[in-house]
């Protein structure tokens, strides 16, 4: 195992832009909470006690803050992103073990907030209705990187990203799956079609369930393509029931 934790830098130049799915504007109401979601306005008492708006960054696993696969646990944790200048390579693969950087965050701010950091020291669990506002949403790359930093900092050991990708993919997958599903029924009742979304995805499918399926990225294209061929059929009945009415 490599000696070094793993950074967005490529041939010594940094890639923010490879650690975010969505920042500000782009992130979608319909995408299940994740690993690695950044919230903000989040109140929260620090060292002091004093309570004030945080912004925070999720830890756990999105099988481990669910109890049943859509509702959310009565607490989630969560670690305190703040204000933090970027850090260059070094200082990405072997320092700042407690920090998962979150530089550029806010692309188009010209203030401090445009570069922020995940304290691993500063940690929380929250209720999710103080989950409200959220401003970024990792890359698969971004959770594996977070994840690695995460491990890190609790055990002292280095897991590749890439073992942490062949962990999450099927959930990342899952939840992209969801974004769309949602998207495409209209985005209006998110929990309901978040749980119909969930509810064909477990269907068993030549054998196993589509969810299963997830598992092997070979499959994903596959499923994709028959969610979207079921979602057309939910939609040509749900007009046609306006239609009668």
């Amino acid at each position: 195992m490599s000696k070094d934790l793993e950074s967005p830098y490529v041939e010594g130049l940094p890639n923010w832009d490879s650690l975010y799915r969505a920042r500000g504007e782009d992130v979608s109401a319909t995408r299940p909470i994740f690993t690695g979601d950044v919230f903000t306005g989040v109140r929260l008492p620090g060292r002091t006690g004093a309570v004030k708006p945080r912004s925070v960054v999720v830890l756990q696993h999105p099988c481990a803050m669910r109890v049943n696969g859509v509702d959310l646990a009565w607490q989630v944790l969560v670690a305190e992103a703040a204000n933090r200048k970027e850090l260059s390579e070094p200082e990405w693969a072997r320092g700042f073990f407690n920090l998962m950087p979150l530089p550029d965050l806010r692309p188009d701010s010209t203030t401090q907030t445009r570069h922020q950091a995940a304290d691993f020291d500063n940690l929380y669990t929250v209720k999710p209705d103080l989950l409200t506002t959220r401003v970024a949403a990792l890359s698969p790359f971004g959770v594996n990187l977070l994840l690695q930093r995460w491990v890190h900092y609790s055990s002292r050991v280095i897991v590749p990203a890439h073992i942490f990708q062949e962990q999450t993919v099927a959930f990342y997958e899952e939840a992209d799956l969801i974004e769309e599903w949602c998207d495409e029924m209209g985005g209006q009742d998110v929990q309901g079609e978040t749980g119909a979304c969930l509810q064909w995805l477990r269907e068993p499918d030549g054998g196993i369930t589509r969810q299963s399926h997830l598992k092997d990225a070979q499959a994903h294209s596959m499923i994709r393509k028959a969610m979207r061929a079921e979602l057309k059929l939910r939609r040509a009945a749900a007009d046609a029931g306006r239609t009668q009415l």
